[in-house]
């Protein structure tokens, strides 16, 4: 414990994400959670209104 202080780390051990990583990731949840509501989206919208509170 009295050591903590005193180590150092390399700087490729503290910066793990770089900025081109990061918008990649973004990217790729946002494309994905657009795909993902998009089905459920698509038929929920060509169904009548009736048909949509009868599965409710």
């Amino acid at each position: 414990m009295d050591n903590v202080g005193v180590v150092t780390f390399p700087e490729s051990m503290k910066n793990v994400w770089d900025a081109p990583q990061l918008t990649g990731l973004l990217l790729a949840g946002v494309a994905i959670a657009v795909l993902g509501a998009l089905v459920p989206a698509r038929s929920a919208a060509r169904m009548t209104i009736a048909a949509a509170l009868h599965t409710e």
